[in-house]
């Protein structure tokens, strides 16, 4: 890349890697000889996260232009573009059964889109577009059964929701400074949470 990196993300199996930058560009990588496969051009903006789908074959970016775009890992080939969010994406993942995408960043929104096995234009469907912050939304992480979906934003919250819904769970105590970090335990019990001032909570 000719800039920061932001973004990464890896396949289940271990042997692709994607890496999204502020050069707008995706680099796909082999990680087994670290030789780069092809680069996905057509964002307008910095490329801010990246997200396998579990199966592989579709990779989804979030960028500073404003859209969430899929791409065909095979070929590189842009699938389809969502251009509903309305400020820079930060933050994405998919469910994990793949049929759902999760997308989030400085319009304080959470999107949800349900995505088919293709994933090609006009396949896709925007099922929520939940408002969840004061602030801009900075990361989303997911239980591993997919029930639970965490949020962090810069206004110092971090909120737990229903992934089915998008329903409030509950929203945590504010947070000591910006949650820029947050990830589930295995068993889904314990999310740990990391702030801007170097302290971690659980």
């Amino acid at each position: 890349h000719k800039d920061a990196i932001y973004g990464l993300g890896i396949t289940a199996d271990g042997k692709t890697l994607a890496t999204g930058s502020y050069d707008q560009k995706i680099i796909l990588w082999d990680t087994a000889s670290g030789a780069p496969l092809r680069t996905l051009s057509g964002h307008n903006g910095a490329v801010v996260d990246v997200a396998f789908r579990p199966d592989g074959k579709v990779l989804a970016s979030a960028s500073a232009d404003r859209t969430v775009k899929l791409w065909d890992v095979a070929t590189g080939n842009r699938l389809d573009t969502r251009s509903e969010p309305t400020k820079e994406q930060q933050t994405l993942l998919f469910s994990p059964d793949g049929s759902k995408l999760y997308a989030a960043g400085a319009d304080n929104r959470v999107r949800v889109w349900k995505i088919s096995p293709t994933a090609i234009e006009g396949s896709n469907t925007l099922l929520f577009s939940q408002f969840a912050a004061e602030g801009s939304i900075l990361r989303l992480a997911l239980s591993k059964d997919g029930n639970v979906l965490a949020t962090t934003a810069d206004d110092k919250t971090v909120k737990l929701w229903d992934a089915q819904k998008l329903e409030l769970i509950r929203a945590l105590e504010p947070q000591s400074d910006w949650p820029a970090a947050v990830a589930f335990a295995l068993d889904s019990k314990i999310l740990a949470v990391g702030r801007i001032d170097g302290t971690i909570g659980f």
